[in-house]
């Protein structure tokens, strides 16, 4: 049962339209017909108190009513909302709801409809858990057939809508939801509400005072005419200035009482944003915070619901909350905390002037430097402008996105031909030109590829050595260790040879098709660094884009997570790269999938990605997102075409290694939902064919995981068989060897039991080289970031202040000590204390 006695609007001021259209509600539930009604608006607008006058006029009227109210502190328990409502007097009982499969769990109620007209009330549903949100969504869908009105008080987007798939379809026909919006109250509507109050009209200079310090919230309205009513104070003009600092206070102490029921890291996330200001983006909010098991996305969601944050590209505290949230702070934890946040603030904070001053060095060390500098300098008239920097521009507009700038620049072409561009830019201009038609081809520039000499074998040069890592990688042409010999050589300094940011990134990808994934976000590392310093954002977003890929692939998701955030600000903020969109909607579709998010990944895949992006080099990553999606939601029909446009895109440029895009497994999956199992049959073979052609066993292991599924008999068996041993053993891919991961492959397997370690390794995996002579394994050598990160260690810094030192996340620092203890035979910081191996 609700609490309250709103039973006459009379309590309810400038709500004359959503009462009358709360009792139409009621009076069509007493018809037999159907309603859902969501009631929006911020903390403190009255959305509890229209749902208590809801729920009276129903149960004066006959009509059984069930409560439920969520909050931040219950909502990762499981069908939370729906326990209330079944506990009630007047909802039907049943056992636990997880035991029961969604449908049957809808029946329930509608039976209950069926039999006495039932309305159910929900308040605060932007804290309800994910398991109650898909019931409530699934029996909206449903509401239809029985007498049944569902209201849900929350903040904006509180009901959830119909599933989306393509083309904007839903999984049903969803009753029609009215959507009252709750504003502030005008000051004519704070004058009546205090005439209410006190029983007469009050003095206007106090209700225009009280108007402007309740900023029209009528919760804080009444908390502050309670005190000053139980104060004995008349509403007069001099007892105006009493009340902003009695708003103040009443902020402040809901807000206390809202931090009381946050858990630890949602505090912390809300003191970072108090100590910040709104200079930081969501990534780095969430690195100052010091986040790990709470994606900063649904942190900042929480925080906003309660009204405890504004604002989402640079999230920050309304007035009055910033010094509640920090009051538990000793002085010098605050001033920690504001000194971690201006340290951080350089590295997103856009620059004051986006261009060069006249003069400088466009590619300097100094933050107004961005992609804008690369063009003029690409397009400069001047003969006398070295090769050097209009490579460099070249190299900085290609990372953003803007490969047909270059290409009508035709600026590649003329350099090449120059007799005075050194060797090296040489070189390195014709790796650039050809990764350019690789990754992103179009007819128009048939003219310019025809005044370009092929790309030599063997490379030369670093910058040829990661074009051709990732070439060799994407055609499968190359086996992985001669892809990861290219990727390491182009990724290693080279004096004389200038570093680009497009055939490193390629490189580093190239790593990660190989499943070197470390080796390949040690890699990324410098390149995002070197990009911050530059000030090119829209080189950090393409960059961060693919080390979110890289992330993924890998099983990091909170690292993704993290990524993906602040790629998705910059984009927000007119910095991120068109080509990079269907990449980032990939990224955020396949981590809500990885999550079993499938209604999140919905949404996301309703995302606009723009046309120019379709020639890019991530559009077939898109459509594969988009075709796994569709087979998750059982939409077999609409998941093919997806898949097999994935395909033939991929097949028309050569690049038919599954490392890249499994398109035929998950084809393969969506022919068998349709019926077809010998087309299924003959895609997941073809598949395995290309896998083992490969080489990788992560490619293989995912094809054979699909082989098992689509075939039948002994053909079945022996897939799924050598799947297990192949992911399941002690040194399977890492991307295979993150637990959910692990978990998927035995319930698919039907392996059971701890995997495997390798012959003779004692539980732990030695690494690619063998034991001399029957002693201890020889070490691997450290790479260049494990060894900043151990030295660091060494000189007796905390994790945090290496992720600060190194500009990368925790995470990354926890991931390269963890690996220079594996390799050294470390127990943990402790031994770090002795030198550590000389490197050649």
């Amino acid at each position: 049962m609700i609490a309250g006695t709103d039973r006459t609007p009379a309590a309810l001021v400038e709500r004359d339209g959503e009462l009358a259209l709360l009792g139409a509600a009621v009076a069509d539930l007493l018809a037999g017909r159907s309603r859902v009604v969501a009631v929006e608006g911020a903390p403190g607008t009255g959305r509890s108190a229209l749902l208590r006058y809801a729920a009276a006029r129903a149960r004066d009227a006959g009509c059984a009513v069930a409560h439920a109210a969520a909050s931040p502190t219950e909502s990762a328990l499981p069908f939370g909302i729906v326990t209330q409502l079944l506990a009630g007097p007047d909802a039907p009982g049943a056992p636990d709801p997880a035991a029961l499969p969604l449908p049957a769990l809808c029946e329930l109620f509608l039976a209950a409809a069926r039999e006495r007209p039932l309305l159910l009330a929900v308040d605060d549903a932007q804290w309800a858990d994910a398991d109650s949100r898909r019931w409530l969504e699934a029996l909206i869908r449903r509401a239809r057939g029985a007498p049944l009105a569902i209201l849900v008080a929350g903040t904006r987007g509180a009901v959830p809508a119909g599933r989306p798939g393509r083309g904007g379809r839903s999984d049903g026909a969803p009753a029609a939801v009215d959507r009252l919006a709750l504003r502030p109250l005008t000051p004519p509507g704070v004058a009546a509400m205090l005439a209410a109050a006190f029983e007469g009209p009050v003095d206007p200079a106090f209700a225009g005072a009280a108007a402007e310090a309740c900023a029209g919230n009528p919760a804080v309205l009444r908390a502050v005419v309670d005190g000053i009513d139980a104060d004995g104070l008349e509403p007069s003009a001099h007892t105006a200035a009493e009340l902003p600092r009695r708003a103040a206070e009443s902020v402040g102490d809901r807000t206390a009482r809202l931090i009381d029921g946050l858990s630890e890291e949602h505090v912390r996330l809300l003191r970072a944003i108090a100590a910040a200001g709104p200079h930081l983006g969501p990534a780095a909010l969430g690195e100052l915070a010091g986040l790990r098991s709470v994606p900063v996305s649904r942190a900042l969601c929480l925080l906003t619901d309660a009204g405890l944050v504004e604002g989402t590209d640079t999230p920050r505290t309304p007035p009055g909350v910033a010094e509640r949230a920090l009051a538990a702070l000793t002085g010098a934890d605050r001033a920690a905390l504001h000194a971690r946040a201006a340290v951080l603030a350089p590295r997103t904070a856009p620059p004051a002037d986006p261009g060069p001053p006249a003069g400088a060095d466009p590619f300097g060390e100094g933050p107004d430097c961005d992609e804008r500098a690369g063009w003029r300098l690409l397009n400069s008239p001047d003969d006398h402008v070295p090769a050097a920097d209009r490579l460099r521009a070249a190299d900085l507009l290609a990372t953003c996105g803007h490969e047909t700038t270059v290409r009508r620049a035709a600026a590649l072409p003329r350099i090449l031909a120059h007799p005075d561009t050194p060797q090296p830019e040489r070189n390195a201009l014709l790796a650039l030109h050809w990764l350019i038609e690789d990754t992103a081809p179009t007819e128009e520039s048939a003219d310019v590829a025809a005044r370009v000499p092929p790309l030599p074998v063997p490379p030369r040069g670093p910058a040829q050595e990661g074009v051709a890592a990732l070439r060799g990688a994407l055609s499968g042409a190359l086996p992985p260790a001669r892809v990861r010999a290219l990727a390491g050589a182009a990724l290693l300094p080279a004096p004389g040879h200038p570093p680009l940011f497009t055939t490193r990134l390629a490189a580093c990808y190239a790593l990660a098709l190989a499943d070197s994934y470390e080796d390949a976000a040690a890699g990324l590392d410098p390149i995002v660094a070197q990009a911050r310093a530059l000030g090119a954002r829209t080189a950090v977003a393409a960059a961060l884009a693919v080390r979110a890929s890289v992330a993924l692939r890998r099983g990091w998701l909170q690292e993704a997570e993290q990524d993906l955030e602040e790629v998705e600000w910059a984009a927000a903020q007119g910095s991120g790269s068109v080509k990079s969109v269907p990449l980032t909607t990939a990224l955020r579709i396949l981590l809500h999938l990885e999550r079993d998010e499938v209604d999140d990944a919905g949404r996301a895949a309703t995302a606009e990605v723009p046309l120019r992006a379709v020639s890019g080099m991530w559009w077939p990553t898109f459509l594969y997102a988009r075709g796994r999606l569709g087979l998750r939601a059982g939409d077999h029909g609409a998941a093919l075409p997806d898949l097999l446009e994935c395909g033939r895109g991929l097949l028309a440029r050569g690049w038919t290694n599954p490392s890249f895009v499994p398109w035929r497994s998950a084809a393969a999956l969506a022919r068998l939902g349709g019926g077809d199992r010998a087309g299924a049959t003959r895609l997941a073979a073809a598949e395995l064919a290309e896998a083992r052609a490969w080489g990788s066993a992560s490619a293989i292991g995912t094809a054979l995981l699909a082989v098992g599924r689509v075939a039948e008999g002994e053909r079945a068996r022996a897939a799924r068989d050598e799947a297990a041993r192949l992911l399941l053993r002690g040194d399977s891919p890492a991307e295979w060897a993150a637990p959910r991961r692990v978990r998927r492959v035995r319930a698919l397997t039907g392996a059971h039991g701890a995997p495997t370690p390798p012959h003779g390794a004692g539980g732990r995996s030695p690494g690619p080289f063998p034991a001399a002579h029957g002693g201890e394994p020889v070490r691997e050598e450290l790479t260049a970031a494990e060894t900043r990160a151990a030295g660091l260690v060494r000189e007796g810094l905390t994790n945090g202040a290496i992720a600060l030192r190194l500009g990368v996340s925790r995470r990354m620092v926890e991931m390269h000590l963890s690996r220079v203890y594996r390799k050294l035979g470390l127990s943990g910081r402790a031994d770090l204390s002795r030198p550590l191996p000389d490197k050649d």
